[in-house]
């Protein structure tokens, strides 16, 4: 195991060096963020020659790359286009908490719910409870988060209201104006109020479909003739369940998540741009169609190293979970 690992560490290295070179010239192809400044007659072109040739964009784009590389292996990730005088290292580094905060609870809610419900599926298949569970699921997988989103937002920030008249959840955002400096707890609440609708947004989507890849993967496990010996030899159905079907039902369910996770980094940029959450996803999204290229390249170097580095993870938990599995 010890050597497979440090051969797939060691594999990554080019891997990402490859993801991060396709990135950047393919977000080259976008014009430079200077373009339309040509058009305007109150600015000189010497000025924007000049801001062009600052910023590289005279140059080839494999020229940029490698003045881009350099500046983050010396820790200089570049200015940041979309806001300017900051890096594009202060700029992530507030976006980043605030996706990791909204997608970890919805990470969470989604396991919880999704796994136990196809799981019970899959064991009541053909029942009422399986029909049920399966529309749900359905209806999850295929509503549009955009079109979900806004008739949470009718409801809880339109129709419903508290006595005070104000609605019953904010519409969007993170926090309340003028609760910056209040305490922990108090921000924690109002912080609290922002999320329920996003979470809901995001979760009822993973939970549709981590729901059927559970009960998939459980009804191919309970028909082996292992189960069936299990139960002729009169062990109980709760252990049968969970200490023979669902430990070996899990093994591809460790794939879906970990693929899952690199998203509570990269965001989600329709619901976060729906309820105005100033996260990953939307400041990828601007940052890429505003040509930021620092912004966005370090935000997708980030989301493309946490896709390797689960996938390696997700291998190795295999090897936890069935014992079979062996690596040389």
């Amino acid at each position: 195991m010890r050597d497979y690992v440090i051969r797939r560490i060691l594999g990554m290295i080019p891997l990402i060096l490859i993801v991060m070179i396709v990135s950047f010239a393919i977000f080259s192809m976008v014009p430079n963020p200077f373009a339309a400044l040509i058009e305007n007659p109150r600015i000189k072109r010497s000025d924007i020659d000049r801001l062009i040739k600052a910023w590289g964009f005279d140059l080839p784009w494999y020229m940029r790359f490698f003045r881009w590389f350099g500046g983050v292996i010396r820790g200089d990730w570049g200015p940041s286009l979309l806001y300017p005088g900051s890096s594009a290292r202060d700029v992530i580094a507030l976006a980043l908490p605030v996706t990791v905060r909204l997608m970890g609870i919805e990470f969470l809610v989604a396991l919880a719910i999704g796994l136990p419900i196809g799981i019970l599926s899959a064991i009541k298949q053909y029942s009422m409870t399986d029909y049920v569970v399966t529309v749900v699921s359905f209806m999850g997988m295929s509503m549009p988060t955009f079109w979900f989103g806004l008739l949470l937002m009718m409801l809880f920030s339109v129709v419903l209201k508290r006595p005070s008249g104000m609605p019953l959840l904010p519409p969007g955002g993170i926090l309340t104006p003028g609760l910056e400096e209040a305490s922990f707890w108090v921000k924690f609440l109002d912080r609290a109020q922002y999320l329920v609708m996003p979470v809901i947004v995001l979760a009822f989507s993973s939970i549709g479909s981590w729901a059927r890849y559970m009960r998939s993967s459980m009804l191919e496990v309970i028909r082996q003739d292992y189960i069936r010996t299990a139960r002729a030899k009169g062990v109980p159905e709760r252990s049968v369940i969970n200490k023979h079907a669902l430990r070996n039902a899990m093994i591809p369910i460790v794939t879906l998540i970990a693929l899952s996770v690199p998203a509570i980094v990269g965001g989600a940029s329709i619901t976060e741009t729906i309820f105005n959450i100033p996260g990953m996803g939307k400041l990828i999204i601007a940052a890429e169609t505003k040509a930021d290229y620092p912004t966005a390249m370090v935000g997708l170097m980030l989301i493309s190293i946490l896709v390797i580095v689960f996938n390696l993870l997700a291998d190795i938990v295999y090897a936890w979970i069935d014992p079979r599995i062996k690596y040389s």
